[in-house]
């Protein structure tokens, strides 16, 4: 009788426990979000320059500053030279006209929705070298 009790525990754990995992690992299929959080993809390279406002930036793999990617940084975390990490405004060594800074941006992909469009968002700036 104790066996058959504690094996209906060990039962009732195991399942707790393969339920919990379900839903953290398999969320995002059922429109919750997931409580494991998104790894973002890193960009590294050197500051082609800003846009007047500093809200995107252009960022080549080369020093030579050749062709490059555009990126919207409006509203990503930054910090400059390893300093802490700011949640609002922009880095001011990306100001205009400085160009040729290293940076590393955290860059998550957003699936559409019916309320807006997926695509790259910039997570994070950090910039590496003056």
């Amino acid at each position: 009788m104790a066996n058959r009790f504690q094996s209906k525990w060990v039962m009732l754990i195991v399942g707790i426990a393969i339920g919990a995992l379900a839903v953290l690992g398999f969320s995002s299929l059922w429109g919750v979000p997931s409580l494991l959080g998104v790894r973002p993809y890193i960009v590294e390279g050197y500051s082609n320059g800003a846009n007047y406002d500093c809200t995107a930036i252009g960022v080549s793999k080369s020093k030579d500053l050749g062709p490059g990617e555009g990126y919207v940084i409006a509203g990503a975390m930054w910090r400059e030279f390893g300093g802490p990490w700011h949640d609002g405004g922009t880095p001011p060594s990306l100001a205009q006209p400085n160009t040729g800074q290293k940076v590393r941006l955290g860059i998550v992909n957003v699936k559409p929705t019916q309320e807006g469009p997926g695509g790259p968002v910039v997570a994070w700036v950090e910039v590496l070298s003056p």
